[in-house]
This record gives C-alpha cells, sequence and structure tokens, in this order.
C-alpha cells in the first residue's frame, strides 16, 4: 500500500478539526479538495474514517484507532519541519520569556547577555509576573518559558516540562545592628519580636516561618520584591527573609549579616518550565540549553 503522505496529513487536520470548513482554512486547500481527499484515503483504505451528519464529522470507531496511530508519526514530521524552518531563520523572530524581578537581576540577566551575544538578532521580551500567572501563560502558549521558583510535587506544575536549575535558600537577614546573631545560632524566638520585613507577593515566606515558630505571622513591612526587601534591611527598617544565594556578596562585603537559626527553613526550588505540546523554535531551544546546561556567561 502506497498511500501519498499528504492524504494521512490532511486526514490528521480534519480529525482535530471536526470541521471540513475549519480544516481547509488550516490547510489552505477548498472544502472540495479536503471532501476528496479524505473520501480518497478511506477508498485506499477500505474503510469509513468519518461519519457525515448535519452537525458535521465525527471519527468512527475504527477512525480513533487509525487516528491514534498516525498522530505521533504526524506530530514527529510537522516538528521536524518546524525544526529545520526555525534553525534557517535563526537570525529573526522573538523569545517571550517569563520571571521575576529578583530572578531577572540575580540569575537570568547574565544568561540573556550571553544569548544576545550569540543571537543579536533575536528579539527577547520579559514578562515580570506572579509565578501562577506565569504558569498560565506557559500553559496557554503566551510566552516561551518561563524561570520560576517552586516547591517539591508543586501540583500546578502538571503538563509542563521542568528543568532543574538549582535549590535555593531562605534565611533570615539583619543590618550591622545584628552582626551578634551571625556569630552564634540562636532560636526563632528570641528574634521574633522585631519589626519583620516580607516580599508579600510570595506566600511561602509566610508558610515558611509559620513552619518554623508553629505560629502565623503578619509582616510589618510589605514590599513588592526581594530587592526592596535587602533594601529597607540595610537601612534598619528590621530583619528580612530573603533568599540566601542572592544576597552572598551583601554578607561578604558586611553589609547584610545573617541571623543564625536553630530552625531551618525548607529548600525552594528554581525552575525553568516550557510547554510539552508546543515544539521549541531552534533559537528558544539554544536559550533553553544556555539556562539548564548552567554554561560560563
Amino acid at each position: 500500500m502506497n498511500i501519498n503522505f499528504e492524504l494521512y496529513r490532511n486526514f490528521y487536520v480534519v480529525a482535530n478539526c471536526i470541521s471540513i470548513t475549519e480544516a481547509a482554512k488550516r490547510l489552505n486547500i477548498s472544502q472540495p479538495a479536503v471532501t476528496k481527499s479524505i473520501k480518497n484515503l478511506e477508498n485506499q483504505l477500505n474503510g469509513t474514517l468519518f461519519i457525515r451528519n448535519k452537525k458535521g464529522i465525527r471519527l468512527t470507531e475504527e477512525g480513533k484507532k487509525f487516528y491514534n496511530y498516525i498522530r505521533p508519526a504526524i506530530e514527529q514530521i510537522i516538528d521536524a519541519e518546524n525544526l529545520f524552518t526555525s534553525i534557517s531563520k535563526v537570525d529573526i523572530g522573538e523569545i517571550k520569556i517569563g520571571t521575576s524581578n529578583t530572578i531577572l537581576k540575580y540569575f537570568l540577566l547574565p544568561y540573556l547577555k550571553k544569548y544576545t551575544q550569540l543571537f543579536p538578532k533575536i528579539n527577547i521580551s520579559v514578562e515580570e509576573s506572579y509565578t501562577p500567572n506565569l504558569i498560565n501563560m506557559v500553559k496557554n502558549g503566551n510566552i516561551d518559558i518561563a524561570v520560576i521558583y517552586a516547591p517539591d510535587n508543586d501540583q500546578k506544575l502538571n503538563g509542563l516540562k521542568i528543568y532543574d536549575l538549582k535549590k535555593l535558600h531562605y534565611c533570615l537577614i539583619g543590618n550591622k545592628e545584628y552582626a551578634k546573631y551571625s556569630k552564634k545560632v540562636i532560636n526563632f524566638n528570641e528574634i521574633k519580636n522585631e519589626n519583620l520585613i516580607l516580599n508579600t507577593i510570595n506566600p511561602i515566606q509566610l508558610s515558611l516561618l509559620k513552619d518554623i515558630s508553629n505560629k502565623t505571622y503578619n509582616s510589618h513591612i510589605n514590599l513588592t520584591s526581594h530587592s526592596l526587601v535587602y533594601e529597607f534591611v540595610k537601612e534598619g527598617f528590621g530583619v528580612g527573609v530573603v533568599i540566601k544565594e542572592f544576597i552572598e556578596d551583601n554578607l561578604d562585603n558586611n553589609d547584610l549579616f545573617e541571623i543564625k537559626l536553630k530552625e531551618k527553613f525548607e529548600h525552594i526550588n528554581l525552575i525553568m518550565i516550557i510547554n510539552k505540546s508546543n515544539f521549541p523554535s531552534y533559537a528558544t531551544a539554544q536559550l533553553i540549553e544556555l539556562i539548564k546546561e548552567k554554561k560560563d556567561v
């Protein structure tokens, strides 16, 4: 049996659309041509793939089984075609990235700088938003990739491809007035009455405090980014919960001091996510590789 591949492709599109009219638009051919190709395929297979009625068409049981067998092959060929096209057009296009201000500043920026050196003609759009919004944007195809924080086994990430980048650790910090607490380990109860500064768009922090103290805490000062927490702590407004890996330079310079606690915060994961069902362009794939392999930037 030597069936033209275009007949398989047309069947695949019609099965996805369940509408001859919509399939004709996607295939950029006439409706009679679509109908003829389906009839031609049915004749060669000696079977019926669709049931036609006033409401439209639907797959027969045989048609469903046939679709399930050919779908992976068709999609793999389409992906290969897209890959070849994107490689040839790697010097044009746009990548849409979602992340937070803090991740952009303290982690992602060097990778984007390196990427623009490798692909200077690719436009980069960065969407800053909350993690739940970014997850939905990746799922809906509004952005290509997102770099976000996530706890272990986050159910919101179901259906996404996940790249683990690094584990991050929260810590409690103060300015020079709290330097004495960096030289010894104390209980959280010894510091609990200090003014607390938090990044309020990150509910993880409040849950962390509850975990180590068995009590719900309200922050004294609510800010919208980790960077602002650092600045307010340095100015002496109180103590703050921050990601240790992002302030190590400040700790080394004695601008800030870690308040060492016997109670330990749970770690948080820094991850990169993409939509499993969307084949990334060559340009997007190169950025993914650059980030996930942690190449020297």
